[in-house]
C-alpha cells in the first residue's frame, strides 16, 4: 500500500494577488509549503513529529512550473503527495488544480532531513517507509529541481550581477527552524527582477537552491542579471558576498 496525495482547499484572497493580478509568488510558496507539511503531518512525519525525534526538514531545492496563476475569489485545489528519496533527498511532488479541474502548476521539491542539536544530515530512509512512496507521475515531466547544468552562477560570472536591493532578516521572516522561511527567500529572487524587465509578466517558472541559513538581523544584497536571449533570469541573495540562495525565473 502506498501513500496517497492530500487535497488542500484555498480560495484565493486579495491579499495572496496584491489586490489585482495574479496570485503572487510568495503566496504560491505559501500555499505549497502549507499543503506539504499538512501532508507530512497525516504521515506522522510533520515538524511536530521530527522534533520529537530531534529531527526537522529543510528544504534544499526546488523547480516549480507554472501553467496559469489564479486571482481574487478563485477557488484551487493543493495535491501533494510523496515522491520517495533521491540520494540525501526525500522529494515531494505538489500541484495547484482550479475549480474546472486544469492543472495550473506543479513542483518537484528536495528536502533534507537534519539532525537540530548538530545541524548535520540524516539519511531520509531513516524517516521514509516504503509506504510512503507512490507511483504518481511527476506533476510536469521536465520537472528537475535545483540549477544544475545552469550558467552564470560561477564565482567569475557574479561580478555580472545589477544589485537590485537590500532587506533586513526581521522577526516575520523568521520560522520554526530559527532561519528565514523559504517563502520569503522565493520572494525575494522573484522580485529581484525588474518590473520593466518582465515583459507581460506572466510568471512560468522558477527553480532555487537553498545553499545557507540565513538567521535573524542579516543584511542581505539581492542581484539579479538576463540569461541573454531568452526569457530567462538568474538572482542571487548573498550575505557579506556569500551566496546564501540562488534562483532562475521565466516571465513571459
Amino acid at each position: 500500500m502506498s501513500a496517497s496525495a492530500l487535497e488542500c482547499p484555498y480560495h484565493v484572497r486579495g491579499y495572496d494577488c496584491g489586490y489585482g493580478g495574479p496570485l503572487r509568488p510568495f503566496a504560491l510558496g505559501n500555499f505549497f509549503q502549507e499543503a506539504a507539511g499538512d501532508s507530512a503531518s497525516t504521515l506522522d512525519i510533520g515538524m511536530e513529529q521530527m522534533f520529537a525525534q530531534g529531527l526537522t526538514w529543510m528544504l534544499s531545492k526546488i523547480d516549480i512550473h507554472i501553467e496559469d496563476l489564479p486571482k481574487t475569489g478563485d477557488d484551487v485545489v493543493i495535491r501533494t503527495w510523496p515522491n520517495g528519496t533521491d540520494r540525501i533527498y526525500a522529494m515531494r511532488c505538489i500541484e495547484m488544480i482550479d475549480a474546472q479541474g486544469k492543472k495550473l502548476a506543479g513542483a518537484l521539491y528536495a528536502y533534507l532531513v537534519v539532525d537540530i542539536k548538530s545541524r548535520k544530515l540524516v539519511r531520509p530512509e531513516r524517516i521514509m517507509t516504503e509506504a510512503m512512496k507512490t507511483d504518481r507521475p511527476l506533476p510536469f515531466a521536465d520537472l528537475e529541481p535545483g540549477l544544475h547544468g545552469v550558467a552564470g552562477f560561477e564565482p567569475e560570472a557574479l561580478g555580472s550581477f545589477t544589485d537590485s536591493f537590500l532587506v533586513m532578516a526581521a522577526p516575520r521572516h523568521i520560522d520554526n527552524n530559527g532561519h528565514v522561511n523559504n517563502a520569503f527567500e522565493l520572494n525575494w529572487l522573484c522580485d529581484a527582477v525588474p518590473l520593466e524587465e518582465r515583459g507581460a509578466g506572466n510568471l512560468k517558472r522558477i527553480k532555487i537552491e537553498f545553499n545557507s541559513e540565513i538567521k535573524m538581523s542579516e543584511l542581505l544584497k539581492v542581484k539579479w542579471k538576463r540569461c541573454e536571449g531568452t526569457r530567462d533570469f538568474l538572482s542571487v541573495v548573498e550575505r557579506d558576498g556569500q551566496t546564501v540562495c540562488r534562483g532562475l525565473t521565466r516571465w513571459e
